[in-house]
């Protein structure tokens, strides 16, 4: 799916690798905003979506409770430089985790 089509929300279907196949972002992943602006940064134009994953709204959580992750994220990370990928990709991984399980 071209990357304009792209919402936060959407399920990854595939492996979002760099040209040397360096992953970038794991199949499985839901697709946030913070996802769709280091795609366009990284010159990616496209990526599998799942076609029968769930809908964004069904996967919307308590806001107050995202942003309770977020802040312990940042928290986290805030000794780490943000604009890394590798960065990045770590604070997706543990914010998508964190999801998860709560």
């Amino acid at each position: 799916m071209k990357l304009e089509d792209i919402t936060p929300g959407m399920l990854l279907a595939k492996d979002v690798s760099d040209p040397n196949g360096t992953p970038l972002i794991r199949a499985g992943a839901i697709i946030t905003e913070r996802h769709v602006r280091a795609l366009k940064s990284w010159g990616i134009a496209e990526i599998a979506i799942q076609s029968d994953a769930p809908t964004p709204s069904a996967l919307t959580r308590d806001s107050a409770s995202v942003q309770e992750l977020k802040t312990m994220l940042d928290i986290q990370f805030s000794l780490s430089n943000p604009d890394h990928p590798a960065v990045r990709a770590l604070y997706e991984i543990c914010l998508e985790r964190a999801l998860k399980h709560c």
